[in-house]
């Protein structure tokens, strides 16, 4: 608004707070009115301006204009949180409203059946069963660490099993038994799509090894699995065990070296152990590489310096930002086989942390040594040690061998 002034040109009024303004502080806005810079707002998605008069929203913490608003985001009626519509996807829960991709994946399971999607608290309503709390394959919540390690080494596992033919409702029951455990922060179920329709992967939060040997109801629960509902991990034919170890456990680059090579260098007794054989999933021979005659040459350098040039199938999977995974094992439901697998990484990260040139030097990352290692600690290592002793004579095509 003009206001008059008998020395100078006419003197503006911001239009929203009423403020006498100079010529430097003036801003105009889309709609032409004039504004100071207090109340001057402009839209973050379309850049239109107007002042604090008009209607704004907070939508993924960037402010938005009514018009912006209502064309192109929503708000998540579980958490309550505006989002950009054309960057979160959303999906409507039957009779209670939209939710945003979040709370979906983690709070709200798909109904086949009916095509819809459900509380995990209330289940379908419509089949009248009970939804159990399998994720979408990306969830991927914040880890919550389990028991005290002085080196600072937890592990998680992956434990890929599959229920077989069942029909919606058993499947559902399974399923829903994992809701106390993921309540404490134990574990969670993730759809897998290489598994089937009726598979999953259990994956635990990190512990360290003695608190997996003291978490009673996770392994209550996936003996409950096998036992009550026939699930099954080890006969099976894309089914497999994944272990994780935090790369904080390691102190330094060349202990992670000899950890790496301990594995690699023992391919053979590593496969037998683990009960599978050099899988397209857990490849072994992506540590040789062609020198300039075209011979391969053993190399952990892309594994561990050059990340970009290695790849994820890999016995041991280095691509992750936190952890080292270990692919290689055969699924097992077995609880002594879980812990075996769990104790094998304990072993081999403890066994190569404080290891010298002249060392390895001598021929201490050969599996003799490593075994003789395990045995003078078997009670630490109680199942793998008793697993050890049998790698000589096991044969891998021998689908009973430390039957699951």
């Amino acid at each position: 608004m003009p206001i008059e002034n008998d020395d100078e040109s006419p003197l503006l009024s911001c239009d929203s707070c009423g403020e006498v303004l100079d010529s430097d502080s003036v801003r105009h806005t889309s709609t032409e009115n004039v504004s100071c810079d207090d109340c001057y707002r402009m839209c973050e998605h379309c850049e239109w301006s107007g002042t604090d008069s008009d209607s704004w929203y907070t939508v993924d913490d960037s402010l938005w204009c009514e018009g912006c608003w209502e064309n192109d985001a929503f708000t998540c009626e579980r958490c309550e949180q505006a989002y950009n519509g054309n960057r979160t996807g959303s999906s409507y829960i039957y009779q209670i409203g939209t939710w945003c991709e979040y709370c979906t994946s983690d709070d709200a399971t798909y109904c086949d059946d009916c095509d819809e999607y459900y509380p995990d608290e209330q289940g379908c309503a419509r089949c009248g069963d009970t939804i159990g709390k399998v994720h979408q394959y990306s969830y991927k919540p914040n880890p919550v660490f389990h028991g005290q390690e002085p080196n600072g080494l937890f592990m998680g596992f992956e434990l890929e099993m599959s229920l077989g033919r069942i029909d919606n409702s058993i499947f559902n029951t399974a399923t829903a038994g994992v809701i106390p455990l993921e309540n404490d922060k134990v574990c969670y179920l993730k759809s897998d799509a290489s598994i089937g329709d009726m598979g999953f992967e259990l994956v635990t939060h990190p512990h360290t090894l003695g608190a997996y040997e003291q978490a009673t109801d996770l392994w209550a629960y996936i003996e409950n699995l096998r036992s009550v509902f026939g699930a099954r991990s080890w006969d099976t034919d894309s089914c497999g065990l994944h272990v994780h170890v935090s790369r904080a456990a390691f102190k330094s680059g060349a202990h992670t070296h000899r950890f790496l090579t301990l594995i690699y260098k023992n391919p053979k007794e590593m496969m037998k152990l683990a009960g599978r054989k050099n899988s397209r999933y857990a490849v072994f021979s992506d540590v040789y590489k062609p020198d300039e005659w075209g011979v391969p040459q053993f190399t952990l350098r892309d594994k561990i310096h050059g990340r970009a040039f290695t790849e994820r199938y890999s016995a041991v999977n280095t691509l992750n930002d936190y952890t080292l995974e270990l692919r290689f094992f055969r699924g097992t439901m077995a609880k002594s086989g879980i812990l075996a697998a769990l104790e094998l990484t304990h072993a081999a990260t403890e066994y190569t942390r404080n290891m010298t040139v002249s060392d390895v030097k001598l021929g201490m990352l050969k599996w003799e040594w490593f075994a003789s290692w395990v045995e003078s600690n078997n009670g630490l290592y109680p199942n793998l040690y008793l697993r050890m002793a049998k790698v000589p004579s096991v044969s891998l095509n021998n689908r009973e061998m430390l039957n699951a």
